[in-house]
């Protein structure tokens, strides 16, 4: 199992390691702990590069941004220290990355500098490309504002080799995607004019170096990529799952509220874009208006992708309407042919930070509304739930549809109330809870209570345990790489 430790600085890692015994005078509780001599020596020798001219340039984003970094690359069960500096004096050519392996007598020497090209050390990732077992270094070096330059190191023989030379790239992703032990590196590429496709390139190593393996094509509305993501399919295995903004359809431009997924997996040690389609050059059955991101909404470790429904809303004076503010989201997995599985159906009010999971046939059933109670120590929002029926035509109620020539009218509908959830955040919530007719779902998340009420005759046969199973609070569970 790889073992990787990451360390703000040196001495807090001494610290960590040490076993300090009990102290019994105030002269030793304040004394500070004494230090192994392999790694006060280490300290040393990074305090020299440091007072050399150098300065640390610890990596700018991803999951290792510390500038001092210990992790097992040989895997031989000790770990190399990793650190990251930078030579002002030399401009873009400053760039250094030392690694310290330990001698015979367990202490650090250098080991090697791989020197690097560029303003900054954007990220760096571990792993193992290659069948020898020792982890890789993957180095993203940021050239300019938004360029970037990857390259590909190899422990060898008390130095290094360089497995991969720079190669310029929009996003990158290493994750093992077929499960066999040794990862995929992948390079996205979008492309800047009509002469240049987005695409997906798959690297592996050959005779010690990592060369193009494959290609697959990216959609081709695709313009900006926000998120990448590995996660199972429906029918097992995994994918990446790459999100970003597409072009508008109407107006040709790069949007902000439209976004697509194009599914990409390994199928006969090919890359492959599952999603997209051959006529269309993009990803359109993922492509949906961006409320919130794609998300395992049912925790079983495979990404689901919402579509967007407007829900009606039952104005005041009785009217009921599509809503700007009220939606639904079908949650939709996909599986190793591209095709669609619902998995469920969810009221998601991301404004007060929760989502219900409800049965799928009410998706055309139901309207909401909401009331919100802000007086002295009481805060309380309600969002009711109706189910619509028909009425007498005589009746003046209408149901108005929005369309893309205007506003059509049903007539004959009514929005009948069958449940209403409370959030109280105030300092009564406890008590606003309990109220007659109302029943305590949950307390304590992020400092509110929710309550359920249902009318004397509901429309359906939910329970206060039904609610209470299906009401979940909103958290991040997403990241991009």
């Amino acid at each position: 199992m790889r073992r990787k430790l990451t360390v703000l600085i040196m001495s807090f890692l001494l610290a960590v390691l040490l076993t300090g015994c009990g102290l019994k005078s105030g002269e030793e509780l304040y004394a500070l702990p004494e230090m192994p001599a392999e790694y006060a020596e280490l300290q040393n020798t990074l305090q020299r590069l440091l007072d050399s001219g150098l300065e640390y340039a610890a990596p700018l984003t991803g999951a290792n941004t510390q500038p001092v970094q210990e992790v097992d690359l040989d895997r031989d069960g000790v770990g190399e220290v990793i650190a990251f500096f930078r030579d002002s004096s030399s401009g873009e050519s400053g760039l250094q990355v030392h690694i310290f392996a330990r001698d015979e007598e367990e202490e650090f020497d250098t080991m090697t500098v791989i020197n690097g090209q560029g303003l900054a050390v954007n990220s760096v990732t571990y792993a193992q490309l290659v069948e020898e077992g020792c982890e890789e270094l993957v180095l993203s070096w940021q050239i300019s504002p938004g360029v970037y330059s990857l390259s590909v190191y190899s422990l060898w023989q008390g130095g290094n080799q360089l497995l991969m030379e720079p190669r310029n790239y929009t996003r990158s992703a290493v994750t093992d995607l077929d499960s066999d032990g040794i990862s995929e590196l992948i390079l996205f590429q979008l492309g800047l004019s009509d002469q240049s496709s987005s695409r997906a390139e798959l690297y592996t190593e050959v005779d010690g170096a990592m060369v193009l393996a494959g290609e697959a094509l990216l959609s081709e509305d695709l313009v900006t990529i926000e998120r990448i993501r590995t996660s199972g399919l429906y029918d097992g295995g995994s994918a990446l799952y790459l999100t970003g903004y597409a072009i508008d359809t109407e107006t040709g431009a790069a949007s902000s509220t439209t976004q697509i997924t194009d599914i990409l997996l390994l199928r006969n040690d090919q890359l492959v874009n599952v999603t997209r389609g051959e006529q269309s050059g993009s990803s359109t059955i993922t492509r949906r208006r961006a409320v919130v991101p794609e998300q395992d909404i049912n925790f079983d470790g495979i990404l689901e992708i919402p579509v967007f429904t407007n829900l009606y809303e039952r104005l005041p004076n009785g009217e009921i309407c599509i809503s700007e503010t009220f939606y639904l989201l079908t949650w939709i997995q996909y599986d190793a042919e591209g095709s669609r599985h619902t998995q469920s159906v969810t009221y998601y009010n991301s404004a007060d930070g929760w989502y219900l999971t409800l049965p799928e046939e009410w998706s055309t059933q139901i309207a909401v509304s909401r009331n919100d109670l802000s007086m002295g120590t009481t805060a309380e929002r309600g969002i009711c739930f109706y189910t619509l029926e028909k009425i007498n035509p005589e009746e003046n109620t209408s149901l108005r549809l929005e369309e893309s020539s205007g506003l059509s009218l049903l007539t004959n509908i009514r929005a009948v109330p069958f449940m209403t959830i409370y959030k109280n955040t105030g300092s009564d919530q406890r008590a606003r809870s309990r109220l007659e007719g109302r029943t305590m779902l949950m307390t304590g998340a992020e400092n509110a209570s929710y309550s359920v009420a249902f009318p004397e005759n509901p429309w359906n046969s939910w329970t206060a345990e039904d609610v209470q199973s299906n009401l979940h609070i909103i958290s991040t569970n997403w990241s991009s790489d």
